[in-house]
């Protein structure tokens, strides 16, 4: 410290401060912040900048100790406001249009916001500046430089799996398993700006990417999963005295032929009873009988087997109304038909005689009806005038030996229902609407989707019932169950095994990947800052469902 000279007229002194920099660079950029800091405090002033700058750091850090927490999240509060005034609130001041969007991992955010906080080799500030921004599909590909030294760095909202953007192809998987057809999705990101891959694209991640191999497989193991479940059931015997009993409802075979396979619409389904029945007897499981619609060529097939046939008890009685209707009660014989199939015995002898005692039972004769009956109870009245013209009973009793469960009493005697066939058609439908002729590749991935999602949620359990009322029958109540959510496990079990079989690469996408492969930007070349709009549609868009030729499946 050094004194200053007596004839002064005030006292002044020299104060020496040690400091070390690493470079150069860095004791310039300090030196040009404390000239700025001297500047703003001492305008004009010289002799006294420096004393003002410390004072002011001195009286912030010694005099208000008190306030140092208070500031410290005034502070915190003051940059969560800057976010949220930068960020946060849409106010209406720019175009909605022009805000697109884009798929982020979170693995490649993190890595983005400790990029931003690392500074450039330059030490400048700010160190960052976004010079382009181009979408490739839902992915952003953003180009960051140093306004100061020029370095730049590029940032992707993705990775790479196999050469392609890992969300694209986790954004096909996505709506592929939600059902949704290909021109929905394409719409869907369409109209969201969030970037949108093309039918050519969707093609490659099917066929290129064994993404539909990856899906049989998946529907393999859980086909394997539903035999093994049968197999565990009490009511499945090796012996062969039960089928599946339709205890576990779960899909265990399935088959498809395409037009050119087989062009013959009545027969295409007997075609793939041949194919099934094998299949799923080579699962292990031994079938002794087969519950179908009312086919006669499948009827002969099952017998030459050594099978029972059965016929679905709905199809048997749903003519009934149509054939007896100009001669009594036709709807009243239906029921009546019902309940004789339900209470036979499983003997197709007392199945016939049981409906020809439906005609005993009009014309007021009760001797051979059930003692559960209505008309067995003391004080009985019948509902309808019975019959006593001999001419209206020789006509009843024709038309019920003329119905499909009297002529087939050998194939109704166990009273066999496909409502959980049924059931799965419904739910297919979400996977495979009818007004869509898919290919044949993609037909039989959707097929697969539909059976691992009917194995996983099928019987689930009822939370709570629920009673409503038909308004064209107000004195009828019916109760339904409320089930439990549905699970989704088939798809991370799809989209962990299509991952596993395509990790070749884990490196950011180079220029070479941008193909037409993906919707591109205007000018995907273009590396000027400038904000691109990638929501545009191409001139080879392909409209198409399917992105194949027009085949129409069964199955």
């Amino acid at each position: 410290m050094a004194t200053s000279s007596p004839e002064d007229t005030y006292s002044r002194f020299r104060l020496h401060l040690q400091g070390s920099f690493s470079s150069q660079e860095e004791k310039e950029t300090f030196l040009r912040r404390f000239e700025a800091a001297k500047q703003l405090l001492s305008p004009g002033c010289k002799r006294n900048a420096t004393i003002s700058v410390l004072n002011t750091l001195l009286d912030r850090v010694l005099t208000q100790p008190e306030n140092v927490q208070a500031s410290n999240s005034r502070t915190s509060y003051s940059r969560n406001e800057m976010m949220l005034d930068s960020a946060g609130i849409y106010t209406g001041d720019e175009d909605a249009s022009d805000q697109d969007l884009f798929v982020v991992e979170r693995k490649t955010f993190k890595s983005l916001c400790s990029g931003l906080v690392q500074q450039c080799g330059c030490l400048s500030n700010p160190s960052w500046t976004i010079a382009s921004f181009i979408k490739r599909g839902h992915v952003a590909r953003v180009q960051f430089v140093c306004p100061h030294c020029k370095q730049s760095r590029v940032w992707a909202s993705s990775r790479v799996l196999a050469g392609h953007y890992l969300a694209n192809q986790k954004l096909v998987h996505a709506f592929t398993c939600a059902g949704m057809l290909p021109r929905q999705y394409m719409n869907f990101a369409l109209f969201a700006g969030m970037g949108v891959v093309k039918q050519k694209y969707i093609s490659s991640v099917y066929l290129n990417q064994l993404y539909q191999q990856v899906v049989a497989d998946v529907a393999e193991e859980s086909m394997k999963a539903a035999v093994e479940r049968v197999k565990e059931s009490p009511h499945h015997a090796t012996s062969g005295e039960r089928i599946v009993h339709f205890s576990t409802h779960r899909i265990v075979g399935i088959s498809t032929l395409s037009r050119q396979q087989h062009r013959v619409a009545q027969t295409r389904e007997v075609a793939c009873t041949k194919i099934v029945l094998p299949q799923v007897i080579a699962r292990g499981l031994n079938i002794t009988e087969v519950a179908h619609d009312y086919q006669a060529t499948i009827k002969l097939y099952v017998r030459q087997l050594g099978m029972v046939n059965s016929y679905d008890t709905w199809h048997g009685t749903k003519n009934v109304v149509k054939q007896l209707r100009r001669i009594c009660a036709a709807r009243c014989t239906k029921v009546h038909l019902s309940w004789c199939m339900r209470n036979c015995g499983g003997n197709p002898v007392r199945l016939r005689a049981m409906i020809m005692n439906i005609s005993k039972h009009f014309q007021g004769d009760h001797q051979s009806c059930s003692s559960e009956s209505p008309c067995q109870q003391p004080g009985y009245v019948p509902k309808r005038k019975p019959l006593t013209m001999l001419a209206a009973i020789s006509a009843y009793e024709a038309a019920l030996r003329k119905t499909l469960i009297y002529k087939n009493a050998d194939s109704c005697h166990l009273c066999r229902d496909t409502y959980w066939v049924e059931s799965f058609n419904h739910q297919l439908l979400t996977y495979l609407p009818k007004r869509i002729h898919f290919h044949t590749k993609t037909f039989e991935m959707r097929m697969n989707l539909a059976v691992m999602d009917w194995n996983e949620n099928c019987q689930r359990m009822a939370t709570s019932h629920h009673e409503y009322t038909d308004v064209r029958q107000p004195d009828h109540h019916s109760t339904y169950n409320v089930l439990v959510k549905k699970t989704y496990r088939f798809v991370n079990n799809i989209w962990s095994m299509y991952v596993l079989r395509n990790i070749t690469s884990q490196q950011i996408l180079q220029d070479d990947e941008d193909d037409d492969d993906m919707v591109l930007p205007d000018d995907a070349a273009m590396y000027d800052g400038d904000y691109v709009d990638s929501a545009r549609e191409d001139d080879d868009y392909v409209c198409s469902e399917d992105g194949g030729d027009d085949e129409e499946e069964d199955n």
